[in-house]
């Protein structure tokens, strides 16, 4: 976290990033991008989007919250900031890498021009390690979770899910793209509206609940009685912790798909970076955690279910369901880009990726996630080194804004 947050703050500041507007941002979606034929920019950006905005943003504000206090709710947003600047640094960095016949780029592209070949063979190596267990099973069995307490059986829903999953990752990456345009925007906004409806249905806690953030934020608990420097550091740490894994910020992954749209410019397609980064973050993480703080539930589902009975139960089960899957082929989609640097043979080896994709999926659900998270942030950790170290090394190359 420290490296992130250090090389975070550096690209922030360096790329002048303060330069770019919200009006920017927010009308990025309804700029005309993409070439016809190709993978446009918008599909692109919600690929990446479907990736980071898993289920695990969602219940990790949740576990913030229940770990790390209301403070760190506070910390979560700020970190966000220094995301920002990550997200662009390696967005910029990928699409540098383009060029060859396939128009593919990359961490793993650029860091074999420069002469890191096995260091580049590593990072594609994690990333479809990555995109079975964190992208695949930990999704798959946090929504077979969600469901199941709606009455689906795990066992059937692994069975649905694999059927689904089969016929999105079987039809290539443009398939899954244009699935994710499709789906994600659908369910974001009817996320989000739900969110706000919690919000709005307890909207005199609004008050309270903020105070506590910023109280907390700084080591103010009426448990301890006053000021606590153990109370902001928890704070602090599990806001820098939640917002780095929910951002996947220095990871590499979603400019994988970012390096695949057809954008005018490399400024243009690293904006759509921006744009994750502040969706998931200024957009889904801070209405949850507004919706759970002004409810006084520890979880969505309560707070669903306080606010719209059997129905918010319901919504919330589906619309995780939809996120996981969303999460699931978007990291399909990131190892469908680095198998061919691993093989030669690709065609071959993407069919056996995508069968035993398929199958993680059907075992994703009947396996608890708590087993699955200290190997998914291992592996994430690992795939973040070799990115991290390809933009310390291509540092004076990233442009900012002008």
């Amino acid at each position: 976290m420290a490296l992130l947050s250090v090389l975070g703050g550096y690209f922030t500041v360096k790329c002048r990033l303060w330069r770019i507007g919200i009006k920017q941002i927010l009308l990025l979606p309804f700029a005309q991008s993409g070439k016809k034929g190709g993978i446009s920019s918008f599909a692109a950006a919600a690929t990446a989007v479907g990736g980071t905005v898993g289920v695990g943003s969602i219940v990790g504000v949740g576990v913030a919250i229940s770990v790390g206090g209301e403070g760190s709710v506070f910390w979560l947003l700020a970190c966000s900031l220094l995301c920002v600047g990550l997200k662009y640094a390696e967005t910029s960095v990928a699409l540098s890498a383009k060029g060859n016949k396939n128009g593919a780029g990359g961490a793993h592209c650029r860091l074999f021009a420069l002469g890191y070949k096995k260091t580049a063979l590593f990072f594609c190596l994690c990333c479809v390690a990555v995109s079975l267990t964190t992208g695949n099973l930990t999704q798959i069995s946090a929504a077979a979770a969600a469901l199941n307490g709606i009455g689906v059986e795990k066992a059937l829903f692994g069975v649905i899910s694999a059927i689904l999953v089969g016929l999105a990752v079987f039809g290539g990456r443009g398939r899954i793209a244009r699935v994710n345009a499709v789906i994600m925007p659908a369910a974001a906004c009817i996320y989000l509206l739900a969110c706000l409806a919690v919000i709005l249905l307890n909207i005199s806690q609004i008050p309270q609940a903020l105070s506590a953030v910023i109280k907390n934020a700084f080591g103010f608990s009426a448990v301890a009685g006053g000021f606590s420097g153990g109370v902001m550091a928890k704070a602090v740490s599990e806001g820098f912790a939640r917002s780095m894994f929910s951002t996947e910020s220095g990871m590499g992954s979603s400019p994988l798909a970012h390096a695949s749209a057809d954008s005018a410019d490399i400024a243009t397609q690293a904006k759509w970076g921006i744009f994750e980064v502040a969706f998931d973050s200024f957009g889904v993480t801070a209405l949850t955690a507004l919706a759970l703080l002004v409810s006084k539930k520890g979880d969505c589902l309560s707070a669903f279910y306080s606010s719209f009975g059997n129905i918010g139960t319901y919504a919330f089960a589906v619309l995780c369901a939809v996120f996981a899957f969303a999460s699931v082929i978007s990291w399909c989609y990131y190892a469908e880009c680095c198998i061919p640097f691993i093989f030669k043979k690709s065609r071959r080896a993407l069919l056996v990726y995508r069968v035993v994709f398929t199958l993680f999926a059907l075992v994703g659900s009947l396996v608890p996630i708590k087993n699955l998270l200290y190997t998914a942030d291992i592996l994430n950790a690992l795939m973040m080194l070799p990115n991290l170290l390809l933009l310390v090394l291509c540092r004076n190359e990233i442009e900012g804004m002008e």
